[in-house]
């Protein structure tokens, strides 16, 4: 990782950093708008696998006061990927996978052939008095995941649902139904359906982040 200082941010997936008194464009996985991308912020990057990009980092992570928040989308997957190796492989003797869906949404899987059980990941950075929740906006996309892990459970599948929260601020998880009334109604069906939820918070620091315990929902 390399340390640098957020200045601002240019569009949805680019930002300007500085490193070591120099100006540079780090790339931004995570295109919603957070409040904590203040100018000024510790920020620490990853470097680019591709050399000849237009930005040499990847923005990982950001201080939010005294919290680092790790903002990079591909995280919340590899996270899941230690959780189900620790909580489900044992369980099922098979090899995990990634799959992507018609609709392009990545879930990881066993069974190769039938994909018979899914694990959908939803990261957070968003956290409100302690509490981290989903939707920060209104989102589509969100709520299509959710009814997938319905549509799943429908078929005969063995869908389950992944919440990372993507910083250790947080002492619980709860789906903001006065951003995104459907998305909490959503929710509650999969519950109802009796489809599997946990969610997870992580520790972030310079390193990258870890899981570090199982948080309630509310």
């Amino acid at each position: 990782m390399v340390q640098g200082l957020f200045i601002r941010r240019i569009s949805r997936r680019l930002a300007e950093v500085e490193v070591s008194g120099n100006t540079f464009e780090a790339y931004i996985s995570n295109g919603i708008e957070m409040d904590f991308l203040k100018n000024e912020s510790v920020c620490f990057l990853r470097k680019a696998e591709n050399e000849n990009r237009r930005s040499p980092f990847d923005l990982y992570s950001v201080y939010d006061g005294d919290t680092l928040v790790c903002v990079d989308t591909k995280e919340p997957l590899r996270i899941a990927e230690i959780w189900a190796s620790k909580n489900l492989n044992n369980e099922r003797g098979e090899k995990l996978s990634f799959y992507t869906d018609t609709k392009g949404m990545t879930l990881l899987a066993f069974g190769r052939e039938n994909h018979d059980l899914m694990i959908q990941v939803m990261g957070t950075s968003f956290v409100n008095d302690r509490a981290a929740y989903l939707p920060g906006i209104p989102s589509k996309a969100l709520n299509e995941r959710l009814e997938s892990l319905l549509w799943m459970k429908d078929r005969g599948q063995d869908p389950h649902l992944l919440f990372v929260i993507c910083r250790n601020d947080a002492d619980c998880f709860y789906a903001n139904q006065e951003i995104d009334p459907y998305f909490a109604d959503l929710l509650d069906e999969v519950k109802e359906a009796g489809i599997p939820i946990e969610a997870v918070r992580c520790v972030v620091d310079e390193d990258g982040m870890a899981i570090d315990s199982i948080v309630p929902l509310r």
